[in-house]
């Protein structure tokens, strides 16, 4: 008589820990992001195993740094992509922004911190240039921002004379764009992470990240419902070449000088970052969790190849695999969601 209870406890206690395992697991399913870590964790153990240098604070640090400025670019890059549009101009806004920044402090004098603010207020203006030509024009993101890829990067060249210009900033603008802080922690990771942290919210907890997501699933029922969806796309446009701008100007202030070549390939680190990170180039999917790690997976594996002493040319093709394989993945997600 008193043996039925416990089996009946034994029964209950396995069916939840049963129902536990299967939220993990459905959990675990719909947070593409978990893979993508995955991915990352193993790409950076098999460097520990391969490089004694790898796995240590200053090249830890060092790796947040370099992926800090196109992390900031693929931030913004994945509302973009969510919505279904592209954008291969950053890399020339990158540099005009820089540009425009480094030109009206050394030549006229201009107050660093309203440079700065111009030179974002540029990068958005390049970037509303970009989509409304797009998406009122009815033209693909990817035919008009290879345009404007060139177009920008002329008038990097326009407005610098094609000459590189060097810098001496403040030390109060470069202890909050360039410095070093709190034990050696690089500031522009700081940026890096505070926008990250800031598209999360606005991707995930507001309603304009919900409108991006329906206007990259389906534009059509999205302005059915309602959504302006010519704006949510301008106004992704112009949040990258915001992005694109920041990034010039924390470049500009570690490297304490501009070139008007700069940027030159970034638009393809920032997508494939975009894209490793599990942002569907179909839209309608991604995370700014995901992108985050895809940054940081694109750094992570440049920096190991490096520590490891595999050559220059063989680094630009591995990265290139690495891509072509994200996109595979992404491409065959998709298809089997059909």
């Amino acid at each position: 008589m008193s043996k039925a209870p416990a089996n009946n406890d034994q029964n209950d206690n396995g069916a939840v820990q049963k129902t536990t395992l299967q939220k993990l697991l459905a959990f675990a399913k719909g947070r593409r992001e978990l893979g993508v870590l995955g991915a990352l964790l193993l790409i950076g153990f098999f460097f520990t195993m391969t490089s004694e240098r790898f796995l240590t604070t200053p090249n830890m640090l060092n790796i947040m740094r370099q992926v800090s400025i196109n992390g900031l670019i693929i931030m913004a890059m994945t509302f973009v992509i969510i919505s279904k549009d592209i954008d291969l101009s950053v890399g020339s806004t990158y540099a005009v922004v820089g540009i425009v920044v480094a030109t009206l402090f050394t030549q006229y004098s201009m107050n660093i911190w309203l440079a700065s603010f111009l030179g974002l207020v540029t990068g958005a203006l390049l970037g509303l240039f970009n989509g409304i030509v797009a998406v009122k024009g009815q033209i693909p993101a990817f035919i008009v921002t290879l345009g404007t890829m060139m177009i920008y990067r002329g008038l990097a060249l326009v407005i610098s004379g094609g000459r590189p210009i060097s810098v001496r900033l403040p030390a109060e603008y470069f202890n909050v764009t360039g410095a070093r802080v709190f034990g050696n922690i690089p500031v522009p990771a700081l940026w890096f992470v505070g926008v990250a942290i800031l598209g999360a919210f606005l991707l995930h907890r507001t309603s304009y990240g919900y409108k991006v997501f329906a206007v990259g699933g389906n534009v059509e029922a999205a302005h059915l419902s309602g959504i302006n969806t010519d704006r949510v796309r301008i106004t992704n446009f112009m949040l990258t070449g915001m992005a694109a701008g920041l990034a010039g100007i924390i470049a500009l202030s570690y490297l304490t000088g501009v070139t008007p070549t700069a940027g030159q390939g970034m638009e393809l680190q920032v997508i494939a970052g975009t894209v490793v990170g599990g942002t569907s180039l179909f839209g309608g999917v991604g995370t700014i969790g995901g992108s985050f790690i895809g940054a940081m997976i694109m750094g992570v594996v440049r920096n190991g190849l490096v520590m490891i002493g595999t050559s220059a040319y063989f680094i630009e093709l591995i990265i290139g695999l690495v891509l072509i394989a994200a996109v595979f993945i992404s491409t065959y997600s998709y298809r089997e969601k059909r």
